[in-house]
């Protein structure tokens, strides 16, 4: 026989955080007490961001849009909106904290995820988990784009970063990598380096 009790209470306003306590016989019929407490529910107000919108950011020439930043979303989410120029995009690399999701907005891409090869074509949605190497580069000859969702949020601090340096401090490999670190993002020696 299992019995379930939930007790609730605020943290903070808006913010509830709920304990369930269960109790069970066990066959010899002594009683057991578990509790667990489930994780943290905020309250957000829906947020729209017009076409134009975004924190406008430029990452080694490649403009880019913070659609949608961690501090509008609780930390839950963030969304960047990458400009591609034919043959750009990242070094390979691993993210530690979080996962990305890309959808491909316009132009032809070829992703590398986990040492897979996928052609990336408009309305191609690709999963790249935390803890998997991955890179891309955008294979059309006018500029194309993506949608990039982050969860958690978080790493929109590295593009805010390197974003706040003059085209010359990005090309200082030692000071990205020191930024990169600091948002738990490990850039990979090129492929055959």
């Amino acid at each position: 026989h299992t019995a379930h009790c939930k007790l609730a209470g605020e943290i903070a306003p808006g913010t509830v955080s709920a304990h369930v306590i269960t109790k069970t016989r066990t066959r010899s019929h002594r009683l057991q007490i578990t509790t667990a407490t489930t994780n943290s529910i905020t309250s957000m107000n829906p947020i729209q961001i017009p076409n134009s919108g975004g924190q406008k950011v430029n990452i080694l020439g490649i403009p880019m849009l913070i659609r949608l930043h961690g501090r509008d979303t609780g930390g839950t989410v963030s969304v960047v909106e990458s400009h591609d120029v034919p043959g750009g995009g990242p070094p390979p690399h691993i993210h530690h904290r979080e996962d990305e999701t890309f959808q491909i907005l316009e132009g032809d891409y070829e992703f590398t995820v986990g040492g897979q090869t996928i052609l990336a074509k408009p309305g191609t949605t690709l999963f790249a988990p935390r803890g998997v190497a991955h890179t891309y580069r955008y294979l059309g000859q006018t500029p194309g784009k993506l949608m990039c969702t982050i969860t958690p949020s978080g790493f929109e601090g590295f593009f805010e970063d390197i974003g706040a340096l003059t085209q010359q401090q990005q090309q200082d490999i030692p000071r990205v990598m020191e930024i990169a670190k600091k948002y738990g993002l490990e850039i990979l020696p090129p492929e055959g380096a």
